[in-house]
């Protein structure tokens, strides 16, 4: 296992544990909300964000994967309410994953020639 973490992958770390955390804090009352099609929104919302933030913090790979997985895949069904839990679940175990590839891998070296200007 990878010992020694650079700043980035530090940043990376504290970054999808807080994301992580917030998810999990909200996803008991996410089936009390009225509005499901608010939270949908809201959800969507904070995933483009999270999307950004990996794509910055992370690298454009796993911001890619992130928002293929995340803006591109619809679940099939008939309850929203279910939906959005499902989602959030999978969220959750995907920033989970990328958690731990962090810790394990470390992230890949940045492709500075592709960065695409601030």
């Amino acid at each position: 296992t990878k010992q020694i973490m650079n700043e980035r992958e530090q940043n990376a770390l504290v970054f999808l544990k807080k994301q992580t955390k917030d998810l999990e804090t909200i996803q008991p009352h996410v089936l009390e909300t009225t509005n499901a099609i608010l939270a949908k929104e809201q959800f969507l919302k904070w995933k483009k964000f999270v999307v950004n933030a990996v794509s910055e913090k992370l690298g454009s790979s796993y911001g890619k994967s992130l928002a293929i997985d995340w803006l591109e895949t619809a679940f099939a069904g008939g309850d929203m309410y279910d939906e959005i839990a499902d989602d959030i679940e999978m969220c959750i175990r995907q920033l989970k994953g990328l958690i731990k590839e962090v810790e394990t891998k470390g992230l890949e070296p940045v492709d500075t020639d592709k960065a695409s200007p601030a």
